[in-house]
């Protein structure tokens, strides 16, 4: 299912308007979930959630969490969390369940209607509700509304990733909408993907596209999925394309796959990415430290070498790391895929202890501490 022509359009109207209506961007994302969604029906329901929440009187923060945590009982869902589903804004108004993101999505709309400040503040492998409206607090629709400080949101990050994370002030930023619907849409391909729902999972990049025209990482995931999809033909032409833009040691392994796929189906195949615990990844790190440190010294005894030369002792070092499950995101540089995003380790780093998000790399990662 590739997003149909009329929603793309729709999609690419909002997406270049100066100021993007997050809320019908999400509802353009729940019609990529479901095509025969009632939208009208979302609007009226938050509309309404609104309206009771201007009418509560009192603290509208207080009257806020009451409607919709209270009263109207939204809440995470833990039972099926990664379901297609929840990346559907409409469908969490109608089930009262979500992920993060989405839940979020919903308090941040009828906030606005209601006459709030609030903004959506993404963190990684969560996402809460910040404003003016809370004084420096956060507010965690996932966990039934409960108000929150900064340190306890820490505590709150440390349970999913196995160890403290820490929150500077960079990381606490708002998010605009363009951010929050290219991660909403990211969380729906990665279901997606998952789920081996390949055509699936490019409609959502494509209208990822639609809000990162420019971006060379999205043309290279592309190229991955229309292999994935059997469009062999359409995804060398996009792997060419990013491998024309991306940086010399970035284009690299994608030249290489390139000429794989050009080989035909007795190429080699790769062991796909395992999804690891903080704990399971610091398990295997002294092994992948050993791997790292012996080619990394080999390659420093060649300075006369052949670029082939190089090039071999880099790939034999990328295949034994890759039939572990690791991810090679560049020279010596490894991540290990948690399910919300990378434990990230370069060599020759003492330690696995930096985290970033799917949609970022090595400069955007963070510290666990």
């Amino acid at each position: 299912m590739v997003a149909n022509a009329a929603l793309a359009s729709r999609f690419r109207e909002l997406a270049a308007a100066d100021a993007i209506d997050l809320f019908e961007g999400a509802l353009l994302v729940s019609v990529l979930v479901d095509p025969t969604e009632d939208l009208d029906a979302a609007r009226r329901a938050v509309a309404e959630l609104a309206a009771r929440v201007r009418s509560a009187g009192g603290a509208r923060l207080d009257a806020l969490r009451d409607v919709l945590f209270e009263q109207e009982g939204f809440r995470g869902d833990d039972d099926s969390y990664d379901e297609p589903s929840n990346s559907s804004v409409a469908r969490v108004l109608a089930r009262r369940r979500g992920m993060p993101i989405t839940l979020s999505i919903v308090a941040l709309e009828v906030g606005r209607l209601a006459g709030m400040r609030l903004t959506g503040v993404g963190l990684p492998g969560h996402f809460v509700v910040g404003g003016p409206e809370l004084g420096g607090r956060y507010l965690d629709p996932f966990d039934g509304g409960v108000v929150v400080e900064p340190e306890q949101l820490s505590q709150r990050l440390a349970s999913i990733f196995g160890g403290p994370v820490a929150l500077s002030d960079e990381l606490l930023r708002p998010d605009p909408p363009r951010a929050i619907l290219g991660r909403v849409l990211l969380n729906l391909r990665r279901s997606w993907e998952r789920r081996h729902r390949w055509e699936e999972a490019l409609s959502a990049l494509e209208l990822s596209g639609e809000l990162e025209p420019e971006s060379e990482s999205l043309e290279r995931e592309r190229g991955l999925l229309l292999l994935k999809c059997g469009r062999n033909a359409e995804a060398i032409a996009a792997l060419e394309s990013y491998a024309a833009m991306a940086a010399d040691e970035d284009a690299r392994p994608v030249l290489r796959l390139i000429e794989a796929l050009r080989e035909g189906p007795a190429s080699e195949q790769r062991t796909p990415p395992k999804v690891f615990t903080l704990e399971q990844a610091r398990a295997l790190l002294p092994k992948v430290k050993e791997l790292t440190a012996d080619a990394a010294e080999r390659y420093g005894r060649l300075p006369g070498a052949t670029e082939e030369e190089r090039h071999a002792l880099v790939e034999k070092w990328a295949r034994e790391l890759t039939a572990l499950g690791l991810e090679i995101k560049g020279l010596w540089l490894v991540d290990f895929d948690s399910g919300a995003g990378y434990y990230c380790w370069k060599y020759p780093e003492p330690a696995l202890d930096h985290f970033h998000g799917y949609d970022e790399g090595f400069a955007s990662r963070i510290p666990l501490a």
